[in-house]
């Protein structure tokens, strides 16, 4: 809900794209037998750790490179 938001008040945040992936992504937990009864394991709670370092990190280059754009 927050991304749709921003979609409206920004006019570079692409809503499509953003439906779009939920949608994938929803498919694609049916397509590869996502169960929620299934215990966590290790290995899962590293890979989404992993995800999240990686957003932030991605997050963190976009705000600096756009800061120093608009300094230039």
């Amino acid at each position: 809900m927050l991304l749709f938001i921003f979609g409206i008040l920004l006019p570079v945040i692409n809503n499509w794209g953003h439906g779009g992936g939920m949608a994938a992504g929803i498919l694609l937990g049916y397509a590869f037998g996502y169960q929620e009864r299934r215990s966590v394991r290790l290995w899962h709670k590293w890979l989404a750790g992993g995800c999240v370092l990686a957003t932030l990190l991605v997050l963190v280059y976009a705000v600096v490179t756009a800061f120093l754009i608009r300094l230039s």
